[in-house]
């Protein structure tokens, strides 16, 4: 008895053990159990995904799908969560029609659901079972994606145990949804940026490589998430310099490769504006209040977060934790506490490694995250 138990002591030891082990334990629950295309705008991404299993990557003005995955979509829309498990997709009977909003996102947001679908219909391709592979698929890429990129970060893994376990990120990643591969791209880019104020010694060629990987990743995520690395134009003059007592104030390399991270995460997001044909960053800007008036963020901010008038704050509370399946149903508020106590712990939570690791840094780190 006393073996096995000092197994289990030796395997919690690891966050990333921890991690991985409850993520795939509720992420198979939630997949089997939460109504197929519930999850907020699944049907759409399971139509994106299921067209790209087909190899089209299509523009946003017209897409063909097989009528079968159009005609679950459209129901799921209505609440008919009811699926077929035995019939084959008729893949030959299709349909032509506008695109989902879905089809706007760059094909690596959908990759890991549409490898599931194309698995689904090598074995038996109906609708529930296509669903349903291309969710465990989903889960399977983000619980041991995340497990290396814990196991890779330095600092603060505790606290991306916490923050990737939140019941909502593991709904998410138990469905088609592409956030799912955003979420990643993020984790990716903290990691990398805890990593790199961290370090020592001067950057290697693959990790000044890794900063351009990572820009372009989140470039083709979701655009906005570029922002997050904003802290890297802040890296300290030893990543660059052997000798920190140099009085060089200007280290061309440093600029190099900020300058080739920007330019090719530019390129990428112009690549794919290409492929989809379609104004991607201005689309729905008229109906956009801030597009007439920026000042109005103001009010939008009050009305979610302070006014006691609108009855909003129980939802983006609980959101933050888990409002599951677009807000049909969530978590009881008590769950809130435990959840923020332990991301707070894990935020706390520092050993004499990491505060060698980061030393003077830490409060650097937390200014300029907070600056950009």
């Amino acid at each position: 008895m006393k073996k096995y138990w000092s197994r289990f002591l030796s395997f919690i030891k690891k966050p990333e053990n921890v991690f991985i082990s409850l993520s795939l334990f509720f992420g198979v629950l939630s997949a089997a159990t939460v109504p197929l295309l519930s999850v907020n705008d699944e049907g759409v991404h399971y139509m994106r995904a299921y067209g790209l299993s087909q190899g089209k990557i299509e523009s946003g003005v017209s897409c063909t799908l097989p009528k079968e995955v159009v005609l679950k979509a459209k129901e799921a829309d209505v609440n008919n969560f009811v699926t077929n498990y035995k019939k084959t997709i008729n893949r030959s009977d299709t349909e032509t029609g506008k695109c989902s909003s879905a089809t706007g996102y760059p094909p690596i947001m959908h990759l890991p659901q549409t490898i599931g679908i194309i698995l689904a219909n090598l074995i038996h391709g109906s609708l529930g079972i296509t669903i349903i592979f291309g969710r465990l698929a989903n889960l399977i890429f983000y619980s041991f994606a995340l497990y290396f990129i814990i196991k890779w970060v330095r600092v603060g893994k505790w606290a991306f145990v916490a923050t990737g376990l939140f019941p909502l990120m593991i709904h998410l990643a138990a469905s088609l949804s592409g956030d799912s591969m955003t979420n990643i791209a993020i984790f990716t880019a903290i990691a990398a940026t805890l990593n790199l104020f961290s370090q020592k010694s001067p950057l290697t060629r693959q990790q000044q490589l890794l900063i351009i990987a990572v820009a372009c990743l989140l470039i083709l995520t979701k655009s906005v998430t570029i922002l997050l690395l904003s802290p890297v134009i802040f890296l300290p003059k030893r990543l660059f310099v052997s000798d920190e007592k140099s009085k060089i104030s200007f280290i061309p390399q440093k600029w190099l490769v900020l300058s080739a991270a920007a330019i090719l995460a530019g390129l990428c997001l112009i690549a794919w504006l290409h492929v989809y044909t379609q104004p991607l960053l201005t689309t729905g800007a008229p109906h956009n209040p801030l597009h007439s008036n920026p000042l109005k963020f103001i009010q939008i901010l009050f009305n979610t977060y302070l006014n006691p008038n609108l009855p909003v704050s129980d939802d983006i509370l609980r959101g933050v934790i888990g409002a599951f399946s677009a807000f049909k149903y969530g978590l009881p508020l008590f769950i809130l506490l435990p959840s923020f106590s332990l991301l707070s712990l894990s935020l706390l939570h520092y050993n004499k490694k990491d505060q060698e690791l980061l030393g003077e840094n830490t409060g650097k780190l937390a200014v300029y995250n907070l600056a950009t």
